[in-house]
């Protein structure tokens, strides 16, 4: 355990991380080139020691127990490249994730190196078989974003009973950087630079105290929380998971934001014609646009206020939510939509950040964590004294 807690003012973590950023404009398009990020953001990320923002004090983090610090801190690289924002954030959430495993694991993984680099996939798609201590591990994981600069890696799997009877136990595998393999799958339209490869384990021993169970992790009351006092690591996961989708893509949308502003103010419309600032319709588009990005802010604030202080959450609150966060990441889509469709010719060129920002944020807003459909139905049948679907609370 430390001995000589760190802190961090909000003023302090922002100024750390327009540095980060300052590196990371600079090598955008070269992190859509590589797929994956440049070595150089990484070392910035890390001499920025913001990845301990909220490792626990007493593990020799910073502490930081609000959503709302990771999302400002987070914002100011995003808004510059959509990709290494989304990597920047996986790097401090995934110490949300790991604070709640066992305080084995977290001993051992700390001592070894206070600032790790995790990676995570964690569909359960892997195959178990018991072991002495612990279980062995066979499978291929996909979209584990960051995973060619991770240290460790987090993955899933089901362990079934040992008489075969009764539902599996979804459980979450740490590994070692020499446990698993990277193959490079990742070639997609937005996010480009995340590097969101496949992680392979090929029958590997996994201790006993370096697994997670899902079920503990959905409660929040994984074993991580006899040790981590925070009330961070005692939020239902898979309620408070999107934040670690939401804090990059609040920071796309800010991105988008400031270049078609600087593009409108130095575009004419056609030939002959106004400047675009100018124009009703461009005025009207970027006034729209940032009301919907505040608002998706104080969706996501909301909903962080609401973790903080009612603990355990309500089923209601549990519905409404994740109700607000779909909504959240429609109104940044939206608002990049928006501005896009008015970019004209020039706004889809590769030269113009806007399409890259236009298209990293379909890349975000298309995660699994979002499910407007699955989300809204939920907090309609809820509304209408239907039950809601379990798999949604």
């Amino acid at each position: 355990m430390a001995t000589n807690m760190l802190s961090i003012t909000h003023d302090e973590a922002i100024s750390r991380a327009k540095k980060i950023a300052a590196v990371c404009a600079e090598n955008a398009e070269r992190a859509e080139k590589l797929r994956r990020m440049p070595p150089e953001n990484v070392k910035a990320m890390e001499e920025s020691d913001l990845i301990g923002l909220i490792i626990p004090k007493e593990r020799g983090g910073y502490g930081i127990d609000s959503w709302m610090m990771v999302a400002d801190v987070v914002s100011e690289v995003g808004r510059v490249c959509g990709s290494s924002g989304w990597c920047f954030d996986l790097l401090i959430q995934h110490q949300w994730v790991f604070g709640m495993y066992p305080p084995e694991a977290q001993d051992m993984v700390y001592k070894a190196d206070p600032r790790p680099k995790i990676g995570t996939s964690f569909m359960p798609v892997g195959k178990t078989q018991p072991a002495p201590g612990g279980f062995r591990l066979t499978g291929e994981w996909s979209f584990s974003s960051g995973i060619d600069h991770s240290d460790w890696a987090i993955v899933g799997a089901p362990v079934f009973p040992a008489n075969g009877g009764g539902p599996p136990d979804i459980r979450f595998f740490l590994l070692n950087r020499d446990q698993f393999t990277v193959r490079d799958t990742w070639n997609a339209m937005g996010l480009r630079g995340s590097g969101s490869n496949n992680v392979v384990a090929n029958d590997v021993l996994v201790r006993e105290e370096h697994t997670l169970r899902a079920a503990e992790f959905a409660m929040g009351t994984a074993p991580g929380t006899k040790t981590n006092k925070g009330v961070m690591f005692r939020e239902p996961g898979y309620t408070a998971f999107p934040f670690g989708i939401f804090c990059p893509l609040i920071g796309i949308a800010r991105g988008a934001y400031d270049c078609f502003v600087e593009f409108a103010k130095n575009r004419q419309a056609s030939p002959g014609r106004d400047q675009q600032s100018q124009l009703y319709s461009a005025q009207r588009v970027v006034g729209e646009a940032a009301a919907e990005i505040d608002a998706a802010y104080l969706l996501a604030k909301s909903i962080d206020d609401m973790l903080q202080t009612s603990l355990p959450l309500n089923e209601a609150q549990t519905v409404a939510s994740k109700r607000n966060f779909a909504l959240a990441s429609r109104l940044a889509m939206r608002a990049v939509d928006r501005m896009m469709e008015i970019s004209g010719a020039r706004g889809i060129g590769d030269s113009n950040p806007l399409q890259r920002f236009w298209r990293d944020m379909h890349a975000a807003a298309n995660h699994v964590a979002w499910n407007p459909d699955g989300n809204y139905l939920a907090a309609g049948a809820l509304a209408l004294g239907q039950p809601a679907p379990r798999n949604h609370l």
